[in-house]
């Protein structure tokens, strides 16, 4: 750690809701000085959706189940940004 940078534990505000009341003040970010508003937990969000896929991707190849799941990510990320305009 370079000199005079201090690192600060937080939890992601996914994980946050799981932990006991009395680490939300101690550790969200809502309360951390400089701490920017990104969701970095996007992935875990997408996880509901995917899990639907492995019953029809059982029988398929490597390369059939990869492009699969692409194509829901694809599809994820094509209606998440037909909704912004």
């Amino acid at each position: 750690v370079p000199e005079g940078m201090d690192i600060v534990a937080a939890i992601g505000k996914f994980h946050l809701s799981a932990h006991k009341l009395e680490c939300y003040h101690r550790f969200s970010l809502n309360f951390m000085e400089g701490a920017g508003q990104m969701d970095w937990e996007i992935l875990e969000t997408l996880w509901a959706p995917l899990n639907k896929i492995p019953p029809s991707a059982r029988a398929m190849s490597a390369a059939h189940r990869q492009e699969l799941y692409d194509d829901h990510i694809l599809h994820s990320n094509w209606k998440k940004m037909t909704a912004i305009g």
